[in-house]
């Protein structure tokens, strides 16, 4: 099982950041998820549903049918993805 993780900034104005997860554990479904912090409420959204694309076709997904070991990589990540929704001040 190849497994493929990108972090990525993609949108870094300066009152609202989001961090896009995309996990790919199986090199068939990428798994995307969004984590915002929007500093005017100091917020971090982290309940965003999940987008999963297979054969370049894009569905919302609910969060209980994600894959358990998606989010054990999702949750593996998260310190670097904390790290770049609140860099040094």
């Amino acid at each position: 099982m190849a497994k493929k993780t990108q972090i990525a900034v993609a949108n870094d104005a300066k009152d609202y950041r989001d961090v896009v997860i995309r996990i790919n554990l199986d090199d068939k479904t990428d798994w995307l998820f969004t984590v915002s912090l929007d500093k005017e409420f100091d917020l971090i959204l982290e309940d965003a549903t999940p987008r999963s694309s297979a054969a370049g076709a894009e569905k919302f997904v609910e969060n209980d049918r994600v894959p358990p070991e998606v989010l054990a990589e999702l949750e593996r990540v998260q310190p670097e993805v904390m790290a770049l929704l609140q860099p040094a001040a």
